[in-house]
């Protein structure tokens, strides 16, 4: 690497690193605010405290890690506009993006390794900080996540969810173990749909076992059975965001199970892609940002190049919350539903290249 690249680069780096730091020192005071009356009330200790606050910075990082590469990258640029560094790369004849061509690869190792984060370090972090959250605000853990669906114990028994439909309120492959002490089935009930009908969750034809103790086991066909001691679905939404934190490999199993059990796989299939596309977007603002910091020059402001960042990020943010809500409803593609927004800016990048003198 030739020291003018090895000097860009490390202003990069450094502004990248400023950067992220001042984004998580600002959304951890805004949920050291948002938790105070929590902590205060529950008395929780100095060091507890503290590492629910850190619990959450993989989070954080994941999330705001495309504004703050894009923000870097047009202060790294402006800067050596505004000190005529730029122009005089332009007289010395070199191209720019010879020089510039470590930030690309900086920009794929960014979303490499946000990837691989957010497949092993975040999970477990968030996990975390839900334990926490249930072991010190009474914030119960209603139920758990995993390849099957979702696995809830009540008092009446256990449920199993295979899939959760939040929009129509609605709960697909259904089944309720009911649970006698110390651990005896007594009976069964199993229901393709649930609906919530604004104050309980009803089945439509449910198929009801019950184990006597003589033995002989009653099975009955029931049209509306009404379902006991299971969470609204405020309780479920919570509880369904979790999937987030199943490694790649789980949730393809679990999407697997879905489709061979007919039910429809395009919220979950589209949150599965989002995962790979979205930390691929740190690499298109890098790529993006570029032709915006030489086309604006010299004669943009560090309050520009803000202005700038919040404005195409705002607009990433945008088009990435409606694809996935196309693709989570099935409107679209799963796939494209994933892949547009990166292929979109990618695209805007690729265009403005052609404007911007070498």
């Amino acid at each position: 690497m030739k020291r003018l690249q090895r000097y860009i680069l490390t202003e990069f780096a450094r502004l990248l690193a400023i950067t992220l730091v001042s984004f998580i020192l600002l959304f951890t005071l805004v949920d050291l605010f948002e938790n105070m009356e929590n902590l205060i009330e529950s008395h929780v200790p100095l060091l507890p405290s503290i590492a629910f606050f850190f619990y959450n910075i993989p989070y954080i990082v994941s999330e705001v890690a495309p504004i703050a590469t894009l923000l870097s990258v047009l202060l790294t640029l402006g800067l050596l506009a505004k000190h005529g560094e730029i122009t005089a790369m332009k007289a010395g004849g070199i191209r720019l993006f010879s020089v510039l061509a470590p930030l690309f690869v900086f920009g794929l190792f960014i979303s490499a390794g946000l990837f691989i984060m957010n497949e092993t370090i975040t999970p477990v972090m968030n996990q975390r900080a839900a334990a926490f959250s249930a072991k010190w605000f009474d914030s119960e853990r209603v139920g758990t996540f995993g390849k099957e669906g979702l696995w809830v114990k009540s008092a009446e028994g256990i449920y199993n969810i295979r899939g959760i439909d939040l929009v129509e309120k609605r709960l697909h492959g259904f089944d309720y173990y009911k649970i006698a002490k110390p651990f005896k089935v007594t009976g069964r009930v199993k229901a393709r749909d649930v609906i919530y009908d604004g104050a309980k969750w009803v089945t439509g034809t449910a198929t009801v076992w019950k184990f006597p103790e003589n033995g002989k086991t009653l099975r009955t066909s029931v049209d509306g059975y009404v379902v006991e001691g299971l969470a609204g679905p405020e309780e479920m939404a919570g509880i369904e965001s979790r999937r987030r934190d199943m490694p790649i490999g789980e949730l393809m199993r679990y999407i697997r199970g879905l489709e061979a059990d007919g039910y429809d796989s395009a919220r979950y299939r589209t949150d599965l892609y989002n995962r790979v596309t979205f930390p691929v977007i740190n690499f298109i603002m890098i790529f993006i940002g570029i032709p915006f910091a030489l086309k604006t020059g010299r004669h943009s402001s560090i309050a520009v190049g803000v202005g700038i960042s919040v404005i195409i990020a705002l607009s990433y943010w945008i088009i990435f919350a409606a694809t996935t809500s196309l693709g989570h409803g099935g409107v679209i593609p799963p796939l494209l539903a994933a892949a547009f927004p990166d292929m979109l800016f990618f695209a805007v990048g690729a265009l403005m290249y052609a404007y911007v003198r070498q």
